[in-house]
């Protein structure tokens, strides 16, 4: 294949024939729901989001409509719940997370504690003795397809992070934003909540695109109202059409379509990938991606002082990487640092053949270094 070639592993982007395929469907839902709803989604509106998704979205969760709030993106509702916590606070984390919520989280003075993972979810041991040792105001965990080690939980270790949080009055906080991605052709099975919790947060960033930027949050009916003043304080109503838009989507049946469409164009991508990764780095990486955006390699014979070598080298080799260390909690930074150099790679935007010479090139660069 030709040297000139390129792949960028860096960012989490759909792939762009998705994105073409949504463009008549979103030109005309934008048009449909302006002209059903009117100044209804133009004027300000409540800044907990567009009554009728925020109803879709508590029928899907089978809660009260009143607990889900709808933002400009997942990362602004994971926010917001950061900022309505004390300044300060510890908050339990994986070990490796996603590194713009890690780096969000401190904005607000918290301090992040790190539990290791394994290939079932989160180390119970060490989560709960944190939770025994530490005045602790939440958890924050991603459950499927984990961001970034891809990492499925068991429904057992889940509901075990559940009982505990629960033993403890601790906030328990999952991010599904990659429930309905997954491309093995098996379905990940549904969190049920109760009047406790957990909170649930997610995004439509990844299932219909980026630019739409709309996430939701559902908290405990205790919660509302705190976190609705911390919202009404810090902006005043999210983007109306697009919520109406994500509604109409939704409501017509085009949104189920549309993901089952997204799990079979990137399941070929996501078999290269792993095939790739088994083949050139046996053993560097925790489990076989199943669905998401993101699989981790760890490099061992990649040492710090090799780092900024080694990510040039294949930047000049056509291959964009970077150093995943703001994804990890800072007191697991040393340990994993020791074992060799840590990335993150996306892989749904490239074609298999793409993928398989992005991770060859990777291997050439890293027996070169070594």
């Amino acid at each position: 294949m030709s040297e000139k070639q390129s792949i960028n592993f860096l960012r989490g982007v759909p792939a762009e024939e998705a994105l073409s395929r949504l463009i008549p469907m979103a030109s005309e839902g934008y048009e449909k729901v302006i002209r059903r709803y009117g100044t209804d989604v133009l004027q300000y509106g409540h800044f907990s989001g567009f009554k009728p998704l925020r109803d879709l979205i508590g029928s899907l969760h089978h809660v009260n409509p009143e607990r889900v709030i709808v933002g400009n993106g997942g990362l602004e509702v994971i926010s917001l719940f950061f900022k309505s916590l004390p300044r300060e606070s510890n908050i339990i984390v994986e070990e490796a997370s996603y590194d713009r919520v890690v780096l969000d989280a401190k904005v607000y003075g918290h301090h992040l504690i790190g539990v290791k993972l394994t290939p079932e979810g989160v180390d119970l041991n060490e989560f709960r003795e944190v939770a025994n040792k530490k005045a602790v105001a939440a958890f924050y965990g991603i459950p499927f397809h984990q961001n970034p080690t891809g990492i499925n939980y068991t429904e057992e270790n889940r509901k075990d992070v559940e009982r505990i949080c629960r033993e403890h009055s601790i906030p328990c906080v999952w991010d599904i934003c990659y429930q309905a991605l997954r491309y093995d052709g098996k379905t990940n099975g549904s969190i049920e909540v109760s009047e406790w919790g957990p909170i649930l947060t997610s995004s439509f960033t990844k299932t219909i695109s980026p630019g739409t930027k709309c996430g939701y949050m559902i908290v405990p009916n205790h919660y509302v109202g705190h976190l609705s003043g911390i919202i009404a304080n810090t902006r005043i109503n999210p983007n109306l059409p697009t919520q109406a838009f994500i509604a109409d989507f939704i409501e017509s049946g085009r949104y189920d379509d549309f993901v089952k469409y997204l799990c079979k164009l990137y399941r070929p991508r996501m078999e290269a990938l792993n095939a790739a990764l088994h083949s050139q780095f046996p053993g560097a990486f925790p489990v076989a991606i199943s669905g998401g955006f993101f699989a981790p390699l760890t490099l061992e014979n990649i040492s710090s002082d090799k780092e900024a070598s080694f990510i040039e080298s294949a930047k000049q080799g056509g291959v964009g990487v970077a150093a995943a260390w703001d994804a990890l909690a800072p007191n697991c930074k040393e340990e994993k640092r020791k074992k060799g150099l840590f990335i993150r790679l996306t892989f749904p935007a490239y074609e298999p053949d793409k993928i398989e010479w992005g991770i060859l090139k990777l291997k050439e660069i890293a027996e070169r270094l070594a």
